[in-house]
């Protein structure tokens, strides 16, 4: 098996592809690249069997028409968006992802952001370090058991960080029109049927949802209009959120705060109405622990074996998932 990994040049995450070669084994010939696009890889690159994707190289349909022989594509990651997906089912290419990795680190760092929005972390820091030492220097602060949590999206991930909100004593209430009926039985907390009730109701609103384009710019002017005073949590997709309205929410005040692990477009620095001290950043890092890292790349490699050996996985993308 002639197996690729597109990684990007600059924020790679696979440095060598020996970790891929020790879990694939001596069947497949494991080669890296790092670039921009699939344009400048070498032509001998088309003539792949399968390749292991990582986010920040697209896929679009002109790359992929001319990767003539593969059969299977392996996203490592949870999110597939950087792949044109009814293309690759035209050229007969199977597209799995990972959704089964890192869900403990994200939805960890997802309560570490909003904890740190909540107890304004990033002010108490400034203050301390400017010789303040008087408390009501960071303004008010609510009572977390106090506040109501709204979660867009309620897979795997989505359903840990209600439990983890639950844990601390909040009330958790989600919009996903794609949940059965029951989910919330489940697990104990709210249903909402429309995002515009959810957004209504909450003090903190955290995005859990996929990106396609039924959720690109989920949260508009519109909808962001109306968290007035509320915190918004990202560490799905940037493209959830119009980054432009996003910053004009912050920088009229509508929002209360922001803490976000993901742009839109993370090739270049934010807006500068998002760099204010009422955001908080990470580098789209929700997902990484050493741990995490390993078990992604462990993952990735085997469904990708498994693609070509037998055609099949548990992790394929299916026409619904992909619209």
């Amino acid at each position: 098996m002639n197996v690729i990994i597109l990684d990007s040049r600059r924020h790679s995450y696979v440095q060598s592809p020996d970790f891929e070669r020790r879990v694939m084994g001596a069947e497949a010939d494991v080669t890296l690249y790092h670039v921009d696009d699939a344009g400048q890889l070498p032509q001998h690159a088309f003539d792949c069997d399968g390749i292991l994707s990582w986010h920040l190289v697209p896929l679009p349909a002109q790359a992929l028409q001319r990767f003539s022989r593969c059969r299977a594509i392996v996203r490592a990651a949870v999110g597939y968006d950087n792949i044109d997906l009814p293309r690759a089912r035209q050229q007969g290419i199977q597209v799995a992802n990972v959704p089964d990795y890192g869900t403990e680190e994200v939805a960890d760092h997802t309560l570490a952001l909003a904890l740190a929005l909540i107890r304004k972390l990033g002010a108490c820091d400034r203050a301390v370090r400017a010789g303040n030492w008087d408390w009501r220097a960071v303004g008010t602060v609510p009572r977390l058991r106090d506040l109501f949590v709204g979660l867009v999206g309620l897979g795997r991930i989505g359903s840990a960080v209600a439990l983890r909100f639950k844990a601390l004593g909040c009330r958790v209430g989600f919009y996903d029109p794609l949940r059965p009926s029951g989910w919330e039985k489940a697990l104990g907390i709210e249903r909402f049927e429309h995002l515009s009730a959810l957004l209504a109701a909450s003090q903190l609103v955290s995005l859990h949802a996929p990106l396609n384009s039924a959720t690109r710019h989920l949260l508009g002017h519109e909808e962001l209009q109306r968290m007035q005073g509320k915190w918004l949590v990202n560490t799905a997709r940037g493209g959830l959120v119009d980054t432009q309205a996003l910053a004009a929410a912050v920088a009229g005040g509508t929002l209360a705060g922001a803490a976000l692990d993901v742009l839109e477009t993370e090739t270049e620095a934010p807006p500068t109405a998002l760099l204010c001290d009422r955001v908080i950043w990470s580098p789209h890092m929700a997902f990484y622990s050493q741990a995490a890292l390993a078990e992604l790349r462990t993952k990735a490699a085997l469904c990708l074996q498994q693609l070509l050996r037998h055609g099949t996985h548990r992790s394929l993308i299916s026409p619904q998932e992909g619209a």
